[in-house]
């Protein structure tokens, strides 16, 4: 797909509910059907999505700690 497709957004979102937000994925991950209730892709993109809030809360701990 050529990036003039690629759709993104933004969504300003404060410590609290990235840390909501981290605390479901993680939830998501444990209670995960599996294959072939879900997509395997499904499971993949949570665990990147976990690392990537678990970066966001870890610079805000290092800048505000």
């Amino acid at each position: 797909m050529s990036e003039e497709y690629d759709w993104y957004v933004e969504i300003p979102m404060g410590i609290d509910e990235i840390r909501a937000l981290y605390s479901h994925v993680c939830y998501s991950i444990e209670v995960w059907p599996g294959a072939p209730r879900r997509p395997a892709e499904e499971q993949e993109y949570l665990q990147n999505l976990k690392m990537r809030l678990f970066a966001m809360i870890t610079q805000y701990n290092f800048d505000n700690g």
